[in-house]
């Protein structure tokens, strides 16, 4: 079972990876991805494991408003903080997602298995879903 250290430290090194961070986020910009969700499913198919998708659907919805607030705030901020003030408010975002990330693990250690990254894009209406996919894996 993938542990919290574990995701994180996943998370930091996949996402640092050539692309895997601007697909991220045009997935997030786009389709309304949860990138923890998409780092998740990562890391559960480079594992070989799987789950269902919909156990993820209720935590993400009910989390939605928060993130989206936050990070518009950020965005809105950031051309009037000073270095150091914006980089406390993205220290700050950093620990709302690894809180996120623990929620998500939560959910995944009481659902059982089958694949969920493809399904997730493909819930999304991602177009041209496998390529997304193949893009996410860096």
């Amino acid at each position: 079972m993938i542990n919290a250290d574990e995701l994180w430290q996943f998370s930091e090194q996949h996402y640092s990876r050539p692309g895997v961070a601007a697909a991220c986020l045009e997935l997030q910009d786009d389709y309304g991805a949860n990138v923890n969700l998409l780092l998740l499913l990562l890391l559960l198919e480079e594992q070989g494991q799987t789950t269902e998708l919909a156990p993820f659907m209720p935590l993400l919805e009910s989390r939605r408003g928060m993130f989206a607030h936050w990070r518009s705030l950020r965005r809105r901020l950031k051309p009037e903080l000073g270095a150091d003030d914006y980089a406390q408010l993205l220290q700050h975002e950093l620990e709302l997602e690894r809180w996120q990330q623990e929620e998500l693990l939560a959910v995944l250690t009481a659902v059982p298995g089958s694949g969920a990254l493809l399904a997730y894009l493909n819930t999304l209406q991602v177009d041209n879903a496998h390529l997304w996919q193949l893009k996410l894996a860096g």
